[in-house]
């Protein structure tokens, strides 16, 4: 899947060719915003960047727990449901191990790892790259006077979802700062349903 074969599919043409209509925007103008949008969103699975995001998590884990306790007849349940369905893993945010643990288990158990949703602020140099071969998907911390910017996120999202792919994200949108758990922010969750229903 490229960016390329993501922005040629026709149900996304027809709703960018109806927000340039509804903006009175040029279509040219608007198909530009979508590719860079998408090209902001994308993100891979490589191998490689997986066993270092792996082993760099494997280490984290090392400095904060002695285990992770598992249930394996859930393990079992889980690989079930992951052959035969995309999975969305909702999470909260207390602290940025809540990911951590989930990933590390998943890669553990052969299980695939999901694609999840973080702040644009995370995209430093370094990170940014890493991130986005392990799967990472960078998110704008507000984009909802952007027509352009949501269709493509609902978007990929669906494209994700026909693909078999599993996400996950923390539904506050944001770390508590207290650790207390924060209102959750129901955006994405809306777009997975939408793409659910759109595959």
């Amino acid at each position: 899947m490229s960016v390329e074969s993501i922005l040629d599919q026709p149900k996304f043409k027809d709703e960018l060719k109806q927000i340039a209509e509804e903006h009175k925007r040029p279509i040219e103008e608007v198909e530009k915003e979508a590719k860079e949008c998408i090209s902001e969103l994308y993100a891979a699975q490589n191998p490689v960047a997986n066993i270092a995001t792996f082993k760099g998590f494997e280490y984290m884990l090392s400095r904060a727990y002695d285990k992770i306790d598992v249930d394996p007849q859930e393990i079992k349940k889980l690989m079930k449901l992951m052959r035969n369905n995309s999975v969305a893993f909702i999470l909260t945010h207390k602290t940025y191990l809540d990911t951590v643990v989930l990933v590390h288990t998943l890669y553990s158990y052969g299980m695939p790892i999901p694609y999840f949703f973080g702040g644009i602020n995370l995209a430093m140099p370094g990170v940014k790259q890493l991130g986005k071969s392990s799967g990472l998907i960078f998110l704008r911390r507000t984009f909802k006077d952007n027509p352009v910017y949501k269709a493509s996120l609902r978007h990929y999202i669906s494209t994700l979802i026909d693909d078999g792919q599993h996400l996950t994200w923390n539904i506050e949108g944001t770390r508590s700062r207290t650790g207390k758990i924060v209102y959750p922010k129901m955006g994405i969750l809306k777009y997975i349903v939408e793409g659910e229903r759109e595959s």
